[in-house]
């Protein structure tokens, strides 16, 4: 049942609202008072007074009800308080205390005093518990007020109308009652439509009273587009919501589910569940702030955070710190300095970068097999190795202060292109004086066929890592087909020109030299496929050295496989894409996490530009943006950057135009009444300084389709170019504007 609400309650409210039912809509009284005043009369007043006279002037809503209602009768008065008070049951944003200010504000409208109120009827319908809010309503429930009370109006005076009996069958009804409220203007665009059916009918009602957050979670839960839902009566998105819950409390076995404040269904549309699984990652995974030093570089950390709050551009810093510590000291404030020295470790494979996304996979990390086709147009299947395990290797035949040597990778690349342009294999032998030949397989890998065997598809593999850690260590230690691997290395010094490194008895004592592995995007792939049985071999206890050293046999080249210990891997994730809270749990617990959030300080260096103050400006947006959506899905400083080296609107524009309003765009699906409201059009009552504006007008709209039709789902909205270029558009979105 939609009624349970988690933390929150909606007992008291529910149980309120089917007191009203019986006492108001049915009967025709009063909550507060022994009147009659839920009457025909009553709401015909209202509407002569509110409805038909609308205050469109300055002053905020309450002093112009009392403005509007002025000449109405005591009853009317009282009628327009309890309607405050039913219109104040769902927000939770508002608060007890406020919505008893609000509803004692209008009550006493009519002469009736506030402190009058029985204690019973206190302790009914006006205590803290019916009064404390089950969901959030969103900014714009409470900027357009009056259009939710013209609504209710309207309601009440289309069913009070009605005969007592058609009423109590109607009210008894949810879906009778949900067709009817079709005749209603407006009731498609209506928040308080989607409480009233929660008050009423919480059996069958989700608390889900804005059209943003609907549209997410069919969106998300089922295969409904963002157009398809445009299009779809209010009434269908309750149906499609309605079998959705159905299907979860079967899965899940329990009724007590809620799209918003328990797991499983917030995780489902919206990724988070107030962060429990980031504040609490006790022998999981660490969250830490990038404000803390650490003795150490981990070996597994991602930088986490909205869009543009400079994770990629951190990467670079990341991994001068551990492969570079003194250059970067020496270096920190020369960015031309870090970025090419980053470069240089990139093009000796010191570092590599990559890029995950949906169709990346194993094959493309780890190792897969590859068709080729030869001179002879034949098609043959080679093992290739990924970037990760190509890294993997450099990394463990890395010693001291020799990485790769050069003589020896050129050795190599002669042998596989002899390989490649023979008839025959290469025969090589052991120090012992065995005869074997090889066959390049692709990637760095040799197949070993010894003469011993008739096999055509052998068991024996050798690995150039393997080999080059030979090479550069002299040591066999770990090292898989040992007698293979050595005669390789013999044939190289034989044959191709390898000479002995220098003083291999010190570098075998030195410490490994560090690699990285940038892994940007790291959330948009599929954990699981891509790292496979791997992801237990990146814990630093599980890798080559560790207390709990694992070994894994690849399943395409059958080679031993384990992760070194100098290999260190640097994730990024854009949380607007997915949140910490989504990922796969086999990488959160084995991943450092480093919060990055925008660096407003940051904006301090952007000058003012035609009056307008960036970084009021994009913490205004950041703030909005919380309360109506979260905070992973904030602006990032990075889009504003380049405003330090052009201070222009100009230039303001085109990062509004192509890079904000897109985005804000994609966060909220279309909705550009949650767009404007984000860059405070609400609030201004200029209309030509409002980005988002209606797209047609009222006059418009009954030339193309007559007086009698009205509009259902969104209300079209379109971009408005010339805010865009103003100045004061801008600053009117962190202060008002005169």
């Amino acid at each position: 049942m939609a009624i349970f609400c988690g933390d929150r309650s909606s007992k008291a409210a529910i149980t309120a609202v089917s007191d009203f039912k019986k006492e108001c809509l049915i009967d025709g009284g009063s909550l507060f008072t022994s009147e009659s005043v839920w009457t025909p009369d009553c709401v015909k007043e209202l509407v002569v007074y509110f409805v038909e006279n609308l205050d469109e002037g300055e002053g905020d809503f309450f002093s112009k009800l009392k403005v509007q209602l002025a000449e109405a009768s005591p009853q009317a008065k009282i009628l327009a308080s309890e309607m405050m008070w039913f219109m104040l049951l769902c927000p939770s944003n508002i608060g007890a205390e406020t919505s008893r200010k609000n509803i004692k504000q209008v009550l006493e409208f009519s002469g009736q005093k506030f402190s009058e109120i029985s204690t019973d009827i206190y302790d009914k319908y006006l205590n803290s518990d019916v009064l404390s809010g089950i969901g959030s309503a969103g900014t714009a429930y409470n900027t357009g007020r009056w259009r939710e009370l013209c609504y209710f109006i309207n309601i009440t005076k289309k069913l009070l109308s009605l005969p007592q009996k058609e009423r109590i069958t109607l009210l008894d009804d949810y879906q009778e009652f949900s067709l009817w409220l079709e005749q209603v203007p407006e009731n498609e665009q209506r928040q308080l439509r989607h409480m009233l059916l929660y008050l009423f009918y919480p059996e069958f009602h989700e608390r889900i009273f804005g059209n943003t957050d609907r549209k997410a979670i069919l969106i998300q839960c089922t295969d409904i587009t963002s157009a398809q839902f445009n299009k779809m009566k209010t009434r269908e998105a309750d149906q499609r919501l309605y079998k959705l819950r159905q299907k979860f409390e079967k899965e899940f076995e329990t009724n007590e589910l809620d799209y918003y404040d328990v797991a499983p269904l917030r995780r489902l549309w919206k990724g988070d569940i107030n962060k429990p699984l980031i504040t609490e990652p006790k022998g999981d995974y660490t969250v830490m702030t990038k404000t803390r030093e650490l003795s150490a570089p981990n070996l597994n950390q991602i930088l986490y955070g909205p869009p543009g709050t400079g994770k990629t551009y951190s990467t670079i810093i990341k991994a001068l710190e551990i492969i570079a510590p003194q250059f970067l000291a020496e270096n920190h404030t020369n960015r031309t300095a870090l970025k090419a020295h980053f470069d240089s470790l990139l093009k000796a494979n010191r570092i590599s970068f990559v890029t995950f996304h949906q169709s990346f996979s194993y094959e493309d990390f780890v190792e897969g097999i590859k068709a080729s086709t030869g001179e002879s147009n034949q098609v043959s299947y080679d093992v290739e190795d990924g970037i990760f395990k190509a890294i993997c290797d450099r990394a463990s035949s890395s010693v001291g202060g020799v990485v790769a040597a050069d003589s020896f990778d050129k050795a190599v690349k002669q042998l596989q292109e002899k390989c490649e342009e023979a008839d025959k294999r290469i025969e090589m032998k052991t120090v012992r004086g065995r005869a074997f030949e090889i066959e390049f397989s692709g990637g760095a890998t040799f197949k070993v066929f010894p003469r011993s065997t008739e096999s055509t598809d052998p068991k024996y593999v050798a690995s150039i890592a393997n080999v080059r850690k030979l090479y550069l260590s002299g040591s066999k230690d770990g090292i898989y087909n040992s007698s293979y691997v050595e005669g390789f290395l013999l044939y190289l010094k034989q044959h191709l020109g390898v000479k002995d490194p220098e003083s291999n008895a010190v570098k075998s004592s030195a410490k490994e030299q560090p690699f990285v592995l940038i892994i940007d995007e790291i959330n948009r792939g599929n954990i699981a496929n891509i790292f496979g049985e791997l992801i237990t071999l990146i814990e630093p206890s599980k890798r080559a050295g560790g207390e709990e050293t694992i070994t894994v046999k690849l399943p395409y080249s059958k080679t031993p496989f384990s992760v070194p210990s100098n290999l260190f891997l640097i994730g990024t994730m854009n949380t607007a894409d997915k949140s910490l809270a989504q990922v796969d749990i086999a990488l959160r617990r084995r991943f450092e996490f480093i919060e990055m959030m925008t660096d407003y300080d940051v904006l301090e260096d952007i000058p003012d530009i035609d009056g307008i103050n960036i970084r009021r400006l994009v913490e205004t947006i950041n703030k909005r943006i919380e309360l109506l959506y979260d905070r992973e899905h904030t602006i990032g400083h990075s889009f504003f950057l380049s405003l330090k080296d052009q201070p222009e609107i100009k230039k303001l524009t085109s990062i509004f135009e192509l890079q904000i309003l897109p985005l804000l765009e994609e966060y909220f699906f279309e909705d550009w009444e949650r767009v404007g409201q984000v860059l405070g059009d609400q609030l201004k009552s200029d209309n030509n300084l409002r980005f988002i504006i209606e797209k047609f007008e009222s006059s418009e709209i009954s030339k193309l389709m007559g007086d009698e039709w009205e509009l259902t789902g969104i209300q079209p909205y379109i971009r408005n170019n010339a805010a865009l270029t103003d100045p004061l558009a801008y600053i009117g979105i962190y202060e008002p504007i005169n």
